[in-house]
């Protein structure tokens, strides 16, 4: 192992140490407080959990198998989300001495934020700046991500939650 790998190697270990998982709550704040809108290109992004119930209603209902969701969010199986579900994501990395204090959370999409990665948050602005989208009605002002819609199908479907889909249930009830 060389010295530039094992330099990086100490610090993706460094990194798995520092990081604690995001609370559902914690999500949820960042969400709101963003106006699920992504930070750098102010893009709606969507409250994945959701589209689970809005595909089980639509096949209940005789739409069959639509892509929706699948776990992973891939382009063939979930392509809304594959681009568009709502992440939480370090506007400075762990690894670069951010913090996972609320101030250094933001809101990104699925595929900006893994193609972010660790990168510093000036050199991701530089190499992708925000190109405001033109509309004459401008940003969307009572977007939610369509996690209203989960509020709504969890009355549906209540018996068969997970303990994560629980989990984001109290974290959206709580104000």
């Amino acid at each position: 192992m060389g010295l530039s790998e094992a330099v990086k190697w100490k610090m993706e270990n460094i990194s798995k140490q520092l990081r604690k998982p995001t609370s559902r709550k914690q999500q949820i704040f960042v969400f709101r407080r963003d106006r699920w809108l992504w930070r750098w290109c102010k893009r709606p992004v969507i409250f994945a959990p959701a589209m689970i119930y809005l595909k089980q209603e639509l096949a209940d209902s005789g739409y069959g198998e639509l892509a929706y969701w699948r776990p992973a969010f891939n382009r063939r199986g979930a392509p809304l989300l594959d681009e568009l579900a709502a992440a939480v994501d370090h506007i400075k990395a762990l690894t670069m001495g951010g913090t996972n204090d609320v101030e250094n959370l933001t809101t990104a999409c699925n595929k900006c934020n893994t193609r972010k990665n660790n990168c510093d948050p000036r050199k991701w602005e530089n190499e992708h700046p925000f190109k405001p989208i033109r509309s004459k009605f401008g940003e969307p002002q009572v977007w939610d991500g369509f996690s209203s819609l989960f509020l709504y199908m969890a009355k549906r479907h209540a018996s068969s939650f997970t303990a994560t889909e629980k989990d984001w249930l109290k974290a959206l009830q709580a104000k």
